[in-house]
């Protein structure tokens, strides 16, 4: 057995904690990562890899932890979306591996995409109406 003066020290002071020392020095590490789903999406099943999101009428990467979306007819990352909150997606999960989801985007668009509606409640709109030389004659408040 040749071990080196540190090794030796090291060898002898496990041996007196009542451990035992292998003769040559072979590290293992594993690394299992186990991707997740963000708070705001369903659990995904082993091996999914996307999600469509309606709202934005894109895609979620489960493994790059970004949005894809289209921008000027292209398909860009993106680390957050300004303007929405992830809270209020409903996001599915889509069956597609591999790193172009977009590929099956008619389909995935036909049957999930819902247009957000949104509702401006209790807003006076201001109608005015106006002779022919362009002069406001009546202003009402509906």
């Amino acid at each position: 057995m040749n071990l080196q003066p540190k090794a030796l020290l090291l060898a002898a002071g496990l041996a007196l904690a009542g451990a035992t020392v292998p003769t040559a020095a072979h590290a293992q590490v594993g690394i299992n990562i186990q991707l997740g789903h963000p708070a705001w999406g369903p659990a995904v099943p082993a091996g999914a890899q996307y999600y469509y999101v309606p709202e934005i009428d894109g895609y979620y990467d489960l493994a790059a932890r970004n949005y894809i979306v289209q921008r000027n007819g292209q398909w860009v990352p993106m680390a957050t979306l300004p303007g929405y909150n992830p809270a209020t997606f409903h996001p599915v999960v889509v069956n597609y591996r591999g790193r172009q989801p977009w590929a099956q985007y008619r389909d995935h668009h036909a049957r999930y995409y819902r247009p957000v509606v949104v509702r401006q409640v209790n807003r006076p709109v201001l109608v005015e109406r106006v002779n022919r030389r362009g002069q406001v004659v009546e202003r009402r408040v509906r």
